[in-house]
């Protein structure tokens, strides 16, 4: 039994006193006091003695007992319905008593409330100044887990939980209302030491909350169906199944992909706080808002590497690509930047989409992680390099970019500030996709400014278009001899009659379209032409 807290129910002394006073000539209805040896008596007209009866005065009731003197400051039963008397022998009304059971002397003070006609409460509720309190058949002021189902003999001590007839009462016996509980399950006793505790709210209607509650004290949380609150990854699978955690306790294998495989349309995954060490709040669901944590499979590990950043909308749903209503899903493969190549990092595909957050577009996968670093995505018939920043980045990035590899050694990058379709090659690119030819005037590969690094000048072949570029990637295109220390390294004069076009537009503007000649390029023996074939290994 939990701490009681007192509730005063105190008789003045003054009053004691008005009704010593008075006892001395009143004649009630149903008899007349008299003060015999120090004792009370009540007779009735024909002077016998009443007992075991009430007897009225001045609009008070008195009891008296089988040997016909005043019963003071103790239980009476009366007519099958059990009564109190204060210390003056008045029968208590609309009124409160610690004492000890009716039968028990002996067992520990409980508290009793006495209705307007003093008969003791039982099995009922009770509203007293603006408060609600349970009694159970035994007319004990019920605490904690209690249940009323309304029916007879329905109010008692919750042995469980009852989905609308569990409430709560604090330590005075007040029902809770618009308010926490943090206490073990109803039925389980709060000194049972393996018991775990949970946070329950307590509707304005004093009953515990279940599923979602959209507007607790301005945030959003959800409840299982026995109204504990859940925390951490949350997950809905819609009406028949309710809201559950994703992650628990030994159960790390319940992914969110897993999750959106298996369940119906209208399924949405949230996230509600965790532990106050990560930052991650008290339980109630994020909106609008970016979180960094890990997926509820690897929760157990706890390794920083595995953290992950997420994305949940003003509704605090996860957005990730298995129920994205926007972005158009594609596969993709993530890359790492070694020694100036692109390293498969041997993950495999994954499902990917876009959304814009805070006016930047981001990308994200099939279980709502960001993107960051180097992916590959499949688009428009082929695949597109795009870079999305550090790990705590994520933001797609576009136009010109300084990008380190691994050795620490920067490369330039040039990425589409637009969607972009190209007439002579018939390829479109994304915003965001790494410019594969000539972009102001410049040359590159998925993104990368190609540069001749072991010659002033160097011929390079994208897919079967070959161009003359310098050590700034700068694209040439003229009518000449190229030269490196007076050597001819590549020769496109117009020598022999010999003519050389270049295209004029387009996505391979400036590579050598046909040479009209008797004889074709000539280059430098020995110089490579560079093939990008091994840019992604």
């Amino acid at each position: 039994m939990r701490k009681q807290t007192k509730i005063a129910a105190v008789v003045s002394a003054a009053a004691l006193l008005a009704l010593g006073a008075s006892m001395t000539s009143f004649a009630a209805a149903k008899g007349t006091w008299m003060m015999e040896d120090g004792e009370w008596k009540c007779y009735d007209k024909n002077g016998d003695e009443y007992t075991n009866i009430f007897c009225s005065s001045n609009g008070k009731e008195y009891y008296v007992g089988e040997d016909g003197l005043l019963v003071r400051s103790d239980w009476v039963e009366y007519d099958g319905e059990r009564y109190f008397v204060n210390s003056s022998g008045a029968k208590i009304t609309n009124d409160w008593r610690l004492t000890t059971p009716y039968d028990d002397e002996s067992a520990d003070e409980e508290w009793y409330y006495f209705q307007s006609s003093g008969k003791m409460a039982t099995n009922k509720k009770v509203v007293y100044k603006g408060k609600t309190y349970y009694f159970d058949t035994d007319g004990k002021m019920l605490t904690g887990w209690i249940t009323d189902d309304g029916t007879a003999n329905s109010v008692n001590e919750a042995n469980g939980f009852d989905s609308g007839n569990t409430y709560y009462c604090d330590e005075t016996g007040a029902r809770l209302a618009n308010a926490w509980v943090y206490d073990t399950e109803p039925g389980v006793e709060e000194d049972d030491a393996d018991a775990d505790e949970y946070w329950y709210w307590l509707k304005s209607s004093g009953k515990v909350a279940t599923g979602k509650q959209a507007n607790v004290k301005g945030q959003m949380f959800f409840f299982d169906d026995e109204g504990r609150m859940l925390k951490g990854w949350v997950a809905y699978s819609g009406a028949n199944s309710g809201y559950y955690q994703l992650y628990k306790e030994d159960d790390y294998a319940n992914a969110i992909d897993d999750y959106f495989e298996n369940a119906g349309s209208d399924a949405a995954v949230y996230f509600c706080g965790y532990e106050d060490e990560f930052g991650t709040g008290d339980g109630h669901a994020k909106k609008n808002k970016w979180i960094k944590f890990w997926k509820p499979e690897n929760i157990e590990a706890e390794e920083d590497d595995d953290l992950k950043w997420f994305w949940f909308d003003k509704n605090g749903k996860l957005y990730a690509t298995n129920n994205a209503t926007t972005g158009s899903p594609s596969n993709a493969e993530e890359y790492d930047f070694k020694d100036g190549k692109l390293e498969s990092k041997g993950k495999g595909t994954v499902t990917v989409s876009r959304k814009k957050v805070n006016s930047k577009d981001y990308w994200f996968d099939e279980n709502g992680v960001m993107l960051s670093k180097f992916y590959k995505i499949q688009a428009n018939g082929h695949d597109e390099l795009y870079y999305f920043g550090g790990a705590d980045d994520g933001s797609m990035k576009t136009g010109s970019q300084s990008i380190k590899d691994d050795a620490g050694d920067t490369y330039k990058f040039y990425f589409y500030t637009k969607d972009t379709s190209y007439t002579d090659s018939g390829n479109k690119y994304n915003k965001g996709a790494g410019v594969t030819g000539n972009q102001n005037n410049k040359l590159y590969y998925y993104g990368m400014l190609l540069q001749a690094r072991d010659y002033k000048y160097q011929m390079v072949t994208i897919d079967g278009n070959d161009f003359i570029i310098n050590a700034n990637g700068s694209i040439q295109h003229g009518q000449a001899e190229y030269k490196e220390d007076g050597d001819i390294l590549i020769d496109t004069s117009k020598e022999d009659d010999r003519t050389i076009v270049y295209k004029k537009a387009g996505q391979y503007k400036y590579s050598i379209d046909k040479v009209n000649s008797v004889g074709e390029i000539e280059t430098a023996s020995g110089l490579p032409i560079v093939i990008l074939e091994d840019f992604f290994e």
